[in-house]
């Protein structure tokens, strides 16, 4: 893939991630001064609990979806992506209205397991009010994949992360001034799910029905088809649902063993710090698809280089927003109401150990993408014990700080065990040396005049503005001056007013010894191709 079109379909994403990271801000702040500290956490309680149910009727769908029709396109079989389509949707849809059904029979025992003694009546409501929206919930996030595959990163960024946030942003506003309280908060919500699944389907019925009039000049059988499928997806569904469950269970343990009271502080302190992983979502969505045509090609340098370049724009994207938290929390947490400045704690040690994760980069995806579910499943599942494990010790004794703690462990662990299966079993070598001058530069603006403003100013909400404007602005002149060595010159061509100057200056990455810049493009045999 070239730098250009990488840099494009990469700013894409980030885009519509960024804006789907601040409107899950902006919301988290509409629940926070709405509701107080207890009602936050029933909200996201509700909430966590219905996300880990949703990404567990994906089944996998969503790598499987991207690796299929990835192939399809890498050695152009047409007649085969409607299909792959058809092959997903069906068995989700099936289950997700058999565990509806389920939910909403079962809501009092669910309520009582998930909540403390005395808090179990206001969840049985919730849980029977989200039992239906599990079904377009589930169906909608399988159609949005084949959209970002079939229509293109645009459309598929418009819809999922930008027309949706931003209506559930403004039905929650309009919700949390008519009623402020959990139960509205959560029903609007849910209910812009139906709609946006039926303009889903609108947008991806042109392709697929495209698509199946070619039906015809399909090579691989359908049996054979599905049975690859969900072999892959076997193992995908269980990763998938042991990684959601991972992100939302020390929520709602929190909430079980304290109280929502310090699962609400928790929850938005763990939701400002996922803001951060926009970059990581973004660069997933524009590059899995390359990772996984050279990996099925056997390009592991290529795959290597194509890592290390994205891994560096993922830490000098992401890592001044990390630190900014880590230096400037009560400042950040107060925006959500001044019950939740207790987490400013729990914030800077959860900021250090998404810093670590993103240093380690796209690790997960490259699993995925080059057919090694089953080890990401393994990964999971020791983390998921190992967090539930740490939690239950840790929380009655320590509360959120014990959970944030476990978190870390769980990070850690986590990134070290992918980053050793990638470099030593798939032979696909890391390069951490390329990422030095990458990770300088963000610690130097924005960790140490962070820490300075902190210092002089105090954590206030001017000094925490002050501070991004100031430390802002040194940051964009020194990633400018140092663009070729960073290899990111394709990046400042996709700036509109940069262009024309990043096109007329030299790239020094041509002889770059860290190999950035465009001498990364030559490495890939398509690249040679074109």
């Amino acid at each position: 893939m070239r730098p250009e079109r990488l840099a494009r379909s990469g700013s894409y994403s980030l885009i519509g991630s960024s804006f789907a990271a601040l409107a899950a801000l902006v919301l988290a702040v509409l629940i926070g001064n709405g509701l107080g500290a207890h009602g936050t956490g029933v909200f996201f309680q509700a909430i966590g609990f219905f996300t880990i149910v949703s990404q567990i009727l994906r089944l996998g769908t969503n790598s499987s979806i991207v690796r299929s029709i990835s192939e399809q396109h890498a050695f152009t079989r047409i007649g085969e992506s409607w299909r792959t389509v058809v092959i997903a949707v069906v068995p989700v849809a099936v289950l997700s209205v058999l565990v509806a059904i389920g939910i909403y029979l079962s809501a009092a025992p669910l309520a009582e397991w998930l909540s403390g003694a005395g808090e179990t009546r206001e969840l049985e409501e919730l849980l029977r009010d989200i039992a239906p929206y599990v079904v377009p919930s589930a169906v909608l996030a399988v159609l949005l994949t084949a959209t970002r595959m079939m229509r293109g990163i645009v459309a598929f960024t418009l819809l999922q992360n930008i027309l949706l946030p931003l209506s559930r942003v403004l039905l929650v506003a309009l919700a949390l001034v008519w009623a402020a309280d959990a139960l509205g908060a959560v029903r609007a919500w849910m209910a812009v799910l139906p709609l946006w699944l039926i303009v889903t389907v609108a947008v991806l019925a042109r392709p697929v029905i495209l698509d199946w009039r070619a039906r015809r000049a399909a090579t691989e059988p359908a049996g054979v088809a599905a049975r690859r499928f969900w072999a892959f997806s076997g193992t995908r569904a269980v990763g998938g649902a042991l990684e959601t469950t991972l992100e939302w269970s020390d929520v709602l343990i929190v909430a079980a063993l304290a109280s929502p009271s310090a699962a609400g502080v928790y929850a938005i302190a763990t939701r400002t710090v996922r803001a951060g992983q926009v970059v990581d979502q973004a660069m997933r969505l524009a590059v899995s698809p390359a990772i996984s045509r050279l990996l099925a090609r056997g390009d592991l340098l290529g795959a290597r280089t194509l890592h290390t370049k994205v891994t560096r724009a993922m830490i000098l994207t992401s890592w001044p927003f990390y630190l900014t938290l880590a230096t400037m929390g009560p400042a950040v947490l107060a925006m959500f109401g001044p019950e939740f400045v207790a987490g400013s704690i729990v914030l800077t040690i959860l900021a250090g150990a998404m810093m670590i994760a993103t240093s380690a980069g796209m690790l997960q995806s490259v699993l995925l993408q080059g057919g090694k579910s089953s080890w990401q499943m393994y990964n999971k599942a020791f983390a998921l014990a190992l967090s539930v494990g740490l939690n239950l010790l840790l929380v009655p004794v320590l509360g959120i700080l014990g959970a944030a703690l476990t978190w870390t462990a769980c990070v850690i662990i986590d990134t070290a065990i992918a980053s050793w299966q990638v470099h030593r079993r798939m032979r696909m070598l890391l390069e951490p040396r390329k990422l030095l001058l990458a990770m300088t530069i963000p610690l130097a603006v924005f960790g140490v005049g962070g820490l300075t403003v902190r210092i002089v100013f105090g954590a206030t909400f001017p000094a925490l503005i002050g501070g991004l404007l100031v430390c802002g602005a040194i940051y964009l002149v020194v990633l400018w001056f140092l663009r070729g060595r960073l290899g990111i010159v394709a990046l400042w061509r996709e700036v509109p007013v940069m262009r024309r100057y990043a096109e007329q200056s030299p790239d020094p990455a041509e002889s770059s010894p860290d190999g950035a810049g465009r001498a990364d493009e030559s490495t890939s045999p398509l690249s040679r191709r074109r």
